[in-house]
């Protein structure tokens, strides 16, 4: 076989650089140019519990710290999503017990941040992992058909995922869970504020879901990172899988689609993904929140609107 010639193989480096190089650059250079606005515009909030002692120069602290440990350590996720986890943490008062739990850490990047907030509001970080990658998908889950699955993905052993959490968070909060979900979630007994799930399985999520929304408290936060995937978000919007399971009507997700605006560009779909946007958000929903779509014109007389109605 002939050896490339000097055209192909410079064909084939602007291709590279293109497709490859270029976007991961710019992506890097975005996220550290919008740094200091993204985290003066995710850091305000008039709800921090003055409890903490959080105040706006700390919460900025706070978040550059976040930053530079997604700098240090390999994360499948943002700081600043991270960053809305930690605010909306942080508005919650320390009298409201339960405990913050992490379905699915990877090395444990977000783990090292939410870490970090849980020491400031005293509240420990139970985390569930197999800790040994992901499991073959079962018939239900969706996996792409000409993508062969490879054993161990996205695998981060626990003691990895501990040292990076000793070096650059707060380990003396956290608690480790090892096993599939499957086994391990319906062990759960304490309450839970909020819980972040980053699972991937349609499976993995009915576990989580089914096991842990009974613990979680009353206005408790359960955030999602596979917000891009409509079937996935689906969950949350089912009558049928909220009134069978739980008696009641779908939370509904905020941020479905597209995450919750944290400053990257994503329009979507997942599957359209172009070479300049980075979707590094998040989305979530709150015990207690109903998405029910009850407007029926043509089964009968509606209420009409009145002067305090919002249209």
């Amino acid at each position: 076989m002939a050896s490339a010639t000097w055209s192909e193989r410079l064909g084939k480096w602007w291709h590279d650089f293109k497709i490859v190089s270029l976007p991961s650059r710019l992506n890097r250079m975005h996220r550290v140019v919008t740094m200091p606005f993204s985290v003066f515009f995710l850091t305000y909030s008039a709800q921090i519990h003055p409890a903490y002692g959080m105040t706006q120069r700390r919460r900025i602290s706070l978040a550059v710290r976040f930053f530079l440990n997604n700098i240090r350590m390999s994360s499948l996720s943002s700081y600043r999503a991270h960053l809305v986890m930690a605010i909306k943490l942080l508005e919650l008062p320390p009298d409201l017990r339960g405990d913050v739990v992490e379905c699915g850490c990877y090395k444990g990047g977000m783990t090292v941040n939410l870490s970090l907030v849980c020491r400031i509001t005293g509240r420990r970080l139970l985390v569930y992992d197999s800790f040994e990658g992901m499991p073959p998908p079962t018939k239900h889950d969706f996996w792409p058909p000409d993508l062969p699955f490879i054993p161990g993905l996205y695998k981060g052993t626990i003691e990895e995922v501990t040292r990076n959490v000793t070096r650059l968070g707060a380990i003396e909060v956290c608690e480790f869970h090892k096993g599939w979900f499957k086994d391990t979630l319906p062990r759960h007994r304490t309450d839970i504020v909020m819980m972040v799930l980053d699972v991937d399985y349609h499976s993995s999520l009915y576990d989580c879901i089914t096991h842990l929304w009974p613990h979680l408290v009353d206005r408790g936060y359960v955030f999602v990172d596979e917000y891009v995937y409509p079937d996935y978000c689906a969950l949350f919007y089912s009558e049928k899988f909220w009134r069978v399971r739980f008696g009641c009507d779908p939370p509904g997700l905020i941020g479905a689609g597209s995450g919750v605006q944290v400053g990257e560009y994503y329009i979507g779909p997942w599957s359209e993904l172009r070479w300049s946007h980075d979707p590094a958000s998040i989305a979530y929903t709150r015990k207690g929140n109903r998405a029910v779509w009850e407007y029926y014109p043509d089964e009968g007389p509606q209420q009409e609107s009145g002067p305090d109605d919002v249209g």
